[in-house]
């Protein structure tokens, strides 16, 4: 405690030397800290939003389709691609060799059985060859037809006895049909098919799988040579004959098994038991396609080539730079991606420092002592940023687009000159995030500079459209000049003799063509963001508060509400406002201010008179004058409350805050010399009365903040003063304006909005020349008396 109380009275007692603090020192102990914190708080979360949103911790993309590399693009990292020719032919190769899937149907060779029986029955059935009809006749020729060079022993007939003696002993057939069941189970098992019904794209040519009803899990290979009918009817045959040497053991069994194998060889096409299942032998090649392992292409780094020099970036080169890329974010440490981090946030630093000395020393410092203008501001910038950074993808390459809308509003909201720093910022951040080189820097710095330069006072709606027009063929000239100056197009090859111009049927042909598509690319941009501009104008003024001159044009109509009812109930009033607004309107204009806002701020400065209009010189009439009955005091109240009714029937009209500014600072903390005069004299004549303050006799204020409220304070005093001249020759006007100039200045009522003595000497020079022609000499004509 007691070193406490050391430490202190040491403070005090080098404070008592009056050695002079440092300007830091003197300006932290007089700061608002709370306020301070708000703004470096917007400060620091509009830094990281940047920082985060933008992803600074990763290199930036930074290559296009149709860009052409200066050099060899060599890999700066080991990496694999999958090499898709490849695969696919692999992938191709597997479907082809999938075994297709074949449905078989057994039950049909067991209707063929039935068939051979039934024909063996119908011929079999005659006791002799004499009695055979018709169709019993056709049944013999389908096991044998004979011909006219057919010996006795193979004729028709022969063959019919043969058959009637070899199934002698097997009236029912059971023995032949057992026969042939044993004959023709490889065909159950396997099935039977005329041909493939699959192509060699649909797979394999020499097998297939086979599988019974919906038992597809126990598919069985098979040989296409094994169940193709042409070659299956050869293996029946065979062993038709080896069965019937057991049955039917004499020489005729082995003709007869013969003629058995015809027929059936015959028939057999007519029952084919296999069928190709379609879905599911696509669905076995698609496995099979898909389990087979994606071929990896390697890229060794610093070896491997990746994009040639000199030729535009096609797609398979853009996939190959961008693996690489993901591979080297992929691969980074985390000391670098912090190391990126800070040197990006070295850069907002430098930036904030730069634009933030601009706005304190020279421009409006409101900008960063006002934590919602500071907000407002950097909310621009932010969103600015960060939406070019998005809107920079190689598939819409606009970024231009929110840098040209901010460049528009910053433009109307706080003037060319801060516009063209702040964008300037803007798109320095751009392009570092991006990885830009300078050709795209000087691109968006073209279109930020002219966009910002051209769009001045917005008079005319299609003003905007003009401003687009304009800015858009600026960019797109300076997109071809840099494109043609960084990328050395004019030849190509070493100097000498081997030096190759480029023909436009050559290299620069290629190169002009896309350097041209870029420029249309970046002028199309531009216009539509000019497009896009003036609808959202309404949406920028309100959001910022500010006003264009076309709205001021809208606002200024005579036949606003509020203004017919102040013609109504206070024409003087009225009138006193039209004549201000006329002389301010000059005033403003010859020292730069803006003249119209002026003139609408003018016109509802004194709109709160129409509360007691009666109590206003300018309103009275037949020499009433209400301010005989009321104390000096009270009688000011009445004068002082009209600035107060006035914002407040502003804001109940929704007029924007720079109109309300002029009625609250047209009169800024000026002295209400008459009544206080009159309190003063009244005080001396009775001694028993407290001394007049002047404090109570002076408006609320503020002073005037802007230099149009300035020139408003001004024009209002000298129009009303006017009135009171009886001769108002120029001289006498001369002097009434520097006298109550004079007034103002000592007064200190210019003191917080930056009028310079040069400033106020054009404004009193054009306040005089406006009521001297208001004022003007009239010729008398005979019999006319003085005016």
């Amino acid at each position: 405690m007691s070193n406490a109380k050391t430490q202190r009275a040491g403070k005090e007692r080098i404070e008592s030397l009056g050695i002079p603090k440092p300007k830091w020192a003197t300006w932290w102990d007089k700061s608002d800290k709370g306020n301070l914190a708000i703004r470096f708080g917007f400060a620091l979360i509009a830094a990281i939003a940047v920082l985060a949103l933008c992803r600074t911790w990763q290199p930036a993309f930074s290559y296009r389709m149709g860009a052409i590399p200066a050099r060899d693009l060599m890999s700066r990292v080991t990496f694999q691609v999958p090499d898709r020719v490849a695969t696919d032919d692999q992938r191709e190769r597997k479907r082809r060799e999938v075994l297709t899937l074949y449905r078989n149907t057994p039950g049909r060779l067991e209707q063929l059985r039935a068939a051979l029986r039934n024909r063996l029955f119908l011929v079999l059935g005659a006791s002799s060859f004499e009695q055979l009809g018709e169709k019993e006749k056709e049944a013999l020729t389908e096991f044998y037809e004979g011909s006219e060079t057919s010996s006795d022993d193979e004729s028709p007939a022969e063959r019919f006895a043969l058959l009637k003696r070899v199934f002698a002993k097997d009236v029912e057939l059971t023995e032949l049909d057992s026969v042939v069941e044993s004959a023709m189970m490889p065909l159950y098992r396997n099935g039977v098919l005329q041909a493939p019904q699959h192509s060699p794209e649909q797979g394999s040519q020499r097998m297939i799988r086979v599988f019974q009803g919906d038992q597809v899990d126990e598919a069985v290979p098979v040989e296409l040579s094994k169940v193709r009918i042409a070659e299956a009817a050869g293996e029946l045959r065979t062993k038709l004959k080896e069965n019937f040497r057991t049955r039917f053991p004499s020489d005729e069994g082995q003709v007869a098994a013969e003629m058995i194998a015809k027929w059936l060889r015959d028939q057999l096409p007519n029952y084919e038991t296999l069928k190709y299942d379609d879905d599911l032998s696509q669905k076995a090649r698609d496995q099979a396609a898909d389990a087979v392992e994606t071929v990896q292409m390697t890229y060794y780094a610093g070896q491997s080539k990746l994009a040639d020099a000199g030729k535009p970036l096609s797609v398979r080169e853009l996939e190959l730079l961008r693996s690489e890329w993901s591979v080297l974010v992929d691969e980074m440490q985390p000391f670098d991606r912090i190391a990126r981090v800070a040197a990006f946030a070295g850069m907002i630093i430098a930036l904030y420092l730069l634009c933030g000395s601009y706005v304190w020393f020279v421009d409006d410092r409101t900008l960063v002592t006002d934590h919602w203008k500071l907000a407002k501001v950097l909310t621009l910038v932010v969103a600015t940023i960060v939406l070019s950074y998005y809107a920079s993808r190689d598939a819409w390459r606009a970024e231009l687009v929110p840098l040209v809308l901010a460049s528009i509003i910053a433009a109307v909201v706080y003037g060319r000159d801060f516009a063209l720093l702040v964008m300037a910022g803007s798109s320095l951040s751009v392009t570092l995030l991006l990885g830009a080189d300078l050709s795209n820097l000087v691109v968006m710095a073209a279109a930020c500079t002219s966009c910002a330069l051209l769009t001045g006072r917005i008079r005319s709606r299609t003003h905007l459209i003009t401003v687009g027009i304009l800015s858009a063929l600026i960019t797109m000239a300076t997109t071809i000049g840099v494109g043609i100056v960084s990328g050395q197009t004019l030849s190509s090859g070493a100097p000498g003799d081997t030096l190759e111009p480029m023909l436009l049927s050559g290299p620069l042909q290629r190169v002009l063509s896309g350097l041209v598509g870029e420029a249309g690319w970046a002028g199309l941009c531009i216009l539509v963001s000019s497009l896009a501009m003036t609808g959202l104008l309404p949406l920028v003024e309100k959001a910022f508060g500010v006003q264009t001159d076309l709205s001021l044009l809208e606002l200024g109509d005579a036949s606003h509400p509020l203004l017919r009812r102040l013609a109504q109930r206070a024409p003087g009033t009225y009138n006193h406002s039209i004549n201000v607004a006329s002389i301010a309107e000059a005033a403003a204009d010859s020292i730069g201010a803006n003249g119209l806002l002026v003139r609408v701020g003018a016109y509802f400065h004194d709109i709160g008179k129409m509360f007691k209009p009666e109590y206003f010189i300018e309103n009275q009439s037949a020499g009433i004058n209400q301010h005989d009955s009321l104390q000096p005091a009270m009688s000011t109240l009445v004068i002082i409350a009209h600035v107060k009714d006035g914002a407040d029937l502003a804001r109940n009209h929704h007029l924007p805050r720079p109109i309300i500014d002029f009625i609250l600072q047209h009169h800024g903390t000026t002295l209400v010399e008459y009544f206080y005069r009159e309190a003063a004299k009244r005080s001396e004549e009775d001694p028993n009365r407290e001394a007049v303050s002047d404090k109570d006799f002076r408006y609320p204020g503020p002073k005037p903040q802007t230099l149009e409220a300035a020139v408003l304070m001004l024009a209002d005093t000298v129009e009303s003063a006017s009135r009171t001249l009886v001769d108002p020759t120029p001289a006498r006007i001369s002097n009434l304006v520097d006298a109550i100039a004079q007034k103002k200045v000592s007064d200190g009522q210019f003191d917080e909005c930056g009028l310079t003595f040069s400033q106020l000497h054009r404004v009193r020079q054009s306040l005089v020349k406006s009521l001297t022609a208001i004022y003007h000499a009239r010729v008398k004509y005979p019999g006319q008396q003085s005016a």
